[in-house]
């Protein structure tokens, strides 16, 4: 008698379900490499909130990198240097940055750099866009003679840490323009932290 249940109410019904099959929804794409994982990560604390933002670099890494960077930039990376930032350039040591220095500045950054970039998402690794970008994730050569040794030791943990990282660019169609984060492998539940962000 089961058979005797589908009455000629029912029949049209289920015709129409079969002639409209279901959609099925696509699973976001699984980063494969580690820069593609950096870039998911970001996008999604990007639009978590700025804790989260913050909480994926370590500053006391960035702060090493980014006295760093001066002493390169100072000879010659950059070629367009303001007379104001060679003088602060050349009065550094090598000494780092401290980290809540680092801490405050990065998180400056949120509004915009990070939320302008990735606005509603649809971000995508790539390389950088600039040759300074691409530059970031070079290793750094010898220093001149005469250089204040403190830097020494500052290029040996920077090129250790893009020993194990390195340098991935990304635009987001949600958003505008471009970022280049620089990062490393670190033993930590996430498996990496980042080290710096610039406008790629």
């Amino acid at each position: 008698m089961g058979a005797r249940s589908l009455t000629l109410t029912t029949i049209p019904a289920l015709a129409l379900l079969a002639a409209c099959p279901s959609k099925t929804v696509e699973a976001p794409a699984q980063p494969k490499t580690m820069a593609e994982r950096v870039v998911a990560d970001f996008e999604a604390a990007v639009k978590q909130n700025k804790d989260a933002y913050v909480a994926l670099f370590d500053f006391a890494a960035v702060g090493e990198y980014e006295i760093l960077l001066h002493r390169y930039d100072l000879n010659g990376r950059l070629t367009n240097l303001t007379e104001t930032e060679k003088t602060q350039f050349t009065a550094e040591d090598g000494t780092p940055y401290p980290a809540e220095r680092e801490r405050k500045n990065v998180g400056n950054f949120y509004t915009f750099l990070a939320q302008r970039t990735v606005g509603t998402g649809g971000c995508v690794a790539s390389a950088p866009r600039t040759g300074y970008g691409k530059m970031l994730g070079q290793p750094f050569e010898e220093l001149p003679e005469g250089t204040p040794p403190g830097y020494q030791a500052l290029r040996t943990h920077a090129n250790a840490w893009l020993a194990r990282g390195g340098v991935v660019g990304f635009t987001c169609t949600g958003g505008k323009g471009s970022l280049a984060l620089v990062f490393t492998a670190k033993d930590n539940p996430r498996g990496y932290d980042l080290i710096t962000i610039y406008d790629d």
